[in-house]
């Protein structure tokens, strides 16, 4: 007779969640309309547009894989909390940003806070998810940076078209604000970290065994990155009048398949989850390419989003268990580093590749990167897993 499942949605486990939606709403309410702003405001174009989004990014990696080990040596909710706080200060940056150079400036503040609160608030959700329910439990955590991604863009978007740009700062940082009040309510068990001794190592930073699976996903983030940056510019080229609603359609994608992909993950069908999602990505950003128009656009946001929906989490999970429940702060610096590149990458490449052959060349190349990516996953990670994850 099987043991019923231990609880998944306890009130900490609710409050955690609710405060990473408020800080998705703080950071996705300026994603796609910080290029406009700064391409109106300064004048710039769309490869130093990149590179001011990007800063934040490569700001982000030098710290990034120093932030599990401060997670390790620091209580999760306390380094959480503090990098919060100063990650809403640096939002505030933005109201006095008034050049390229303030805005990298900006940039790179909220890239150093945020690589550190998100290693903390992502460790935090895993100590307090039952070990039996790891995926699913991922899953939903994740599912409130996808409803932050739906209502963010959208709401970010009106608010630009509507009023003062400011005011969208003034909503990213009060949605900040939110966040940090409810997350200083969550409760999480106290986890045995894992004491190192005085001689330096990788190991203390990154979780080593995990760094080529990482490799891959970094290249699938080249392609997030690319949309983050550049989708809704793109949109507006090919006539879509609500670019807001790519991004709303998108995180639709990402909600319906993180609803069930967690208990596939947890069943041993990783692999499969992974070969899905790869492909739907492929798909969606090749027909967006090739069909060029609002219609496609708008459809291929959906499965553009289900892919990343179940891809993501699924990587998350085969990292955090490649190391010990002591190493889970260093295996979440792992996943967020390979991210932090491949979004960085991708904003970069996404600006110069539009700059020099057109948006349509940029998101094609993404598109190719991709299948790499999967093909590598399929042929040779895949191969290397137990017949569990199967």
């Amino acid at each position: 007779m099987n043991s019923p499942k231990p609880r998944l949605w306890t009130p900490s486990f609710a409050l955690a969640c609710a405060a990473n939606f408020l800080l998705g709403m703080s950071f996705y309410v300026l994603m796609p309309t910080l290029p406009f702003h700064l391409m109106a405001q300064l004048q710039v174009d769309e490869a130093v547009a990149g590179g001011i989004l990007a800063s934040y990014v490569i700001a982000a990696l030098l710290v990034r894989p120093f932030s599990g080990f401060i997670v390790e040596r620091i209580d999760a909710k306390h380094a959480y909390l503090a990098a919060l706080a100063a990650y809403v200060l640096c939002t505030a940056g933005y109201l006095l940003a008034a050049s390229v150079l303030a805005f990298v400036f900006v940039r790179m503040g909220i890239g150093l806070t945020f690589a550190i609160l998100s290693t903390a608030s992502n460790t935090q959700a895993i100590d307090i998810i039952p070990s039996q329910r790891r995926g699913e439990g991922i899953g939903y955590f994740g599912l409130m940076s996808s409803l932050a991604m739906a209502m963010g863009p959208m709401a970010g978007l009106w608010l630009m078209d509507h009023f003062p740009f400011a005011l969208i700062f003034d909503a990213a940082i009060a949605s900040g604000v939110g966040g940090l009040v409810i997350a200083s309510f969550v409760r999480s068990p106290t986890k045995s970290r894992v004491v190192h001794s005085a001689v330096l190592s990788l190991d203390r930073f990154l979780l080593v065994r995990a760094i080529p699976l990482a490799c891959n996903l970094a290249v699938i983030g080249l392609a997030y990155g690319m949309l983050l940056a550049f989708a809704a510019v793109y949109g507006r080229q090919v006539g879509a009048q609500s670019t807001g609603l790519f991004f709303t359609l998108m995180a639709i994608g990402m909600m319906a398949a993180r609803a069930f992909s967690g208990r596939l993950v947890d069943g041993g069908k990783v692999v499969a989850v992974i070969n899905g999602g790869t492909l739907a990505i492929v798909a969606g950003l090749a027909v967006m390419v090739i069909f060029p128009g609002a219609g496609s656009f708008y459809l291929t946001g959906v499965f553009i989003g289900a892919g990343f929906g179940v891809v993501y989490p699924a990587y998350q999970t085969l990292i955090v268990n490649l190391g010990s429940n002591a190493q889970r702060g260093t295996a979440v610096a792992t996943y967020f580093t390979a991210l932090d590149v491949g979004i960085s990458l991708g904003m970069v490449l996404a600006g110069v590749v539009a700059a020099r052959l057109g948006m349509a060349a940029a998101f094609a190349s993404g598109s190719a990167l991709v299948l790499v990516a999967g093909a590598a996953f399929a042929f040779f990670f895949a191969r290397r897993l137990p017949a569990s994850a199967h």
